[in-house]
C-alpha cells in the first residue's frame, strides 16, 4: 500500500467505517501490523467495496489498531461471509490476546 495515500473521512458519505482493536504482547505487535498490512495488499484491497485501511500502532506496544471503511455494510459482510477472509482472521487472531472488532458511522469530522 502507498502509505501517501490520502484517506477522506466525511460525515455526509454512507461509508462504513471498522475499527478493529488487536491487544498485543509487545513482542508480536510488529508481526501482527506486518501481517494485517500484508494481507490487505494482497487480498483485501481487491475486495468489492473495500475503500481504505490504516493500521496503527500503540506506542506501549500493546495495541494494534485498523481502520477500515468499506462502501457498505452489504459489500463488508459479504467480505466477511468468504472462507479465506475468516482463515485470514483466525491467523491475525492467533497473534493477539484480543481482538475487539467494532462497525461505525462517522457523525463528525473536525480539522483545520
Amino acid at each position: 500500500m502507498d502509505d501517501r495515500t490520502t484517506v477522506t473521512i466525511d460525515s455526509r458519505s454512507e461509508r462504513l467505517t471498522l475499527i478493529n482493536v488487536y491487544e498485543v504482547a509487545p513482542e508480536n505487535q510488529a508481526e501482527l501490523a506486518k501481517a494485517l498490512s500484508e494481507a490487505i495488499e494482497s487480498t483485501i484491497r481487491h475486495q468489492p467495496g473495500f475503500i481504505s485501511v490504516s493500521i496503527h500502532s500503540s506506542l506501549d506496544g500493546r495495541k494494534v489498531v485498523n481502520y477500515a471503511q468499506w462502501a457498505s455494510k452489504e459489500h463488508f459482510d459479504g467480505f466477511m461471509k468468504k472462507p479465506e477472509t475468516q482463515d485470514q482472521l483466525k491467523q491475525f487472531a492467533g497473534l493477539a490476546k484480543s481482538v475487539a472488532p467494532s462497525l461505525y458511522r462517522v457523525n463528525s469530522v473536525i480539522a483545520e
